[in-house]
């Protein structure tokens, strides 16, 4: 058995550790494809928008004042619009871009550059490309112009999506890639590409789904894993519980009868007396020795003497009450511990019945039995279990040599000497020592 749990308690223990440590090691590596994912479709991002405002300072900074607003803006797709500014007149190909504030932050921004600037239209969320040169020209470019087609098939293909969101806040000084951070269920890296002049910037947000599970596809297999190791841990549970118990049940019980020994005997009236002392109730002990049983044992030998023993304790145990304790104090000797009984008739009665159980009918074969029993109360003839004892084997002789089948101390017996005792009959009574000093077998 022991052999069974260790077995079962290692092989359980390895196999819960090694499918946690690869549920663990699943997860690490799912969620680092998930941040190269979403590292990678920022990067795609941030080149495509790098080239796009350099596409659009080309254009604009190569506008004069022949140029067509439409051939300007057809290069940045639908939503992008240009105007051209000259002294005969303006030329938009959509709304007039001069008349928005924008224009006029495009216009210090360009000045400052000596050459194209890029600002935030913030009305729009959108970039303005600003150079006054020969012509004043202004260049609109919407926030998804940005991405080129390459780059948005390219986020795509890491299942992941890039939100753009323009700025009009310079950059601040040492801002750099943050992430990648798990985000309401998605994992986030965030970058800022600033703007040419420090006119503002554009963030770029990519998020992929955080679905690094502990098993993902090999969800039956931790299943299983785990129910099998779950499985093992109970079994070595199991076989521990039962060890347990079968020791507990060898340290108070009595190997033959069933019944409790003398040292559960002893922890349990010491309970019992202590309750008594209390609550002031009473507690009789009897003391019941069967009678003519060592000529049973030499004459029909000792494993018909045992079959006499065990049905003696079962016929004890069903003659008490539920809350009353038998046990076997050694050799054909019995004890029993009575709560509650605190007079002469109550113990009267309880031997009465004792003595009927034990001896009405033959108790193994047709071999019947009688017995002697002896009953001292609490605190009457003692306050002690020893002493108490000590009284009851004192009525037990007196029972005995009298031919009567009880009998109740008498406080004076508490003065007997035991040498005494052992002048008649040859009937010694039982060891009074304890069982932590001395074990009756």
């Amino acid at each position: 058995m022991r052999l069974i749990r260790l077995g079962a308690l290692v092989g359980s223990v390895v196999l819960l550790v090694a499918t946690t440590v690869s549920m663990l090691n699943n997860r690490a590596e799912a969620r680092a494809r998930q941040d190269v994912r979403v590292t990678a479709a920022v990067q795609v991002a941030d080149q495509s928008v790098e080239s796009t405002l350099l596409r659009g300072l080309a254009v604009v900074g190569a506008a004069n004042a022949e140029s067509d607003p439409d051939a300007i803006s057809a290069t940045f797709g639908t939503g992008a619009s240009a105007c051209v500014g000259t002294p005969t007149g303006d030329r938009c190909d959509g709304s007039n871009l001069f008349a928005t504030a924008a224009f006029g932050d495009g216009v210090l921004a360009s000045s400052e550059r000596s050459g194209p600037a890029i600002v935030v239209d913030e009305s729009t969320g959108s970039l303005l490309v600003v150079d006054r040169g020969d012509a004043d020209v202004a260049l609109l470019v919407p926030t998804e112009a940005l991405l080129s087609p390459s780059a948005t098939s390219s986020i795509e293909g890491y299942d992941a999506r890039v939100v753009l969101e323009p700025r009009a806040v310079p950059t601040a000084t040492g801002a750099a890639r943050s992430g990648p951070i798990s985000v309401d269920g998605e994992r986030v890296v965030v970058d800022v590409v600033a703007l040419p002049g420090d006119g503002g910037s554009v963030t770029v947000t990519g998020t992929v789904p955080n679905d690094a599970g502990l098993t993902n596809d090999g969800l039956a297999a931790y299943v299983t894993l785990f129910v099998l190791g779950a499985v093992l841990l109970g079994l070595a549970g199991w076989t521990f519980l039962l060890d347990r118990r079968s020791l507990e049940r060898r340290a108070t019980t009595d190997d033959l009868t069933g019944l409790p020994n003398r040292r559960e005997f002893e922890r349990v009236t010491d309970e019992a007396l202590f309750a008594a002392e209390r609550f002031s109730t009473g507690v009789c002990v009897m003391l019941i020795d069967l009678n003519g049983f060592k000529q049973i044992n030499d004459t029909l030998g000792h494993q018909f003497g045992d079959l006499v023993l065990r049905a003696a304790g079962e016929r004890l145990r069903a003659s008490v009450r539920d809350s009353d304790v038998v046990a076997r104090w050694g050799g054909d000797e019995f004890v029993i511990l009575l709560p509650g009984l605190q007079d002469g008739t109550g113990v009267r009665s309880s031997a009465e019945r004792i003595a009927a159980n034990l001896g009405d009918t033959p108790i193994a074969g047709d071999v019947s039995i009688t017995a002697a029993i002896g009953a001292a109360l609490y605190p009457r003839h003692g306050t002690t279990l020893d002493e108490l004892v000590r009284a009851a084997d004192d009525a037990m002789y007196g029972a005995k040599t009298t031919g009567v089948t009880h009998r109740l101390a008498d406080p004076l017996g508490l003065a007997r000497s035991p040498d005494a005792i052992r002048t008649k009959s040859g009937y010694e009574g039982p060891d009074r020592r304890r069982s932590r000093d001395h074990d009756r077998v």
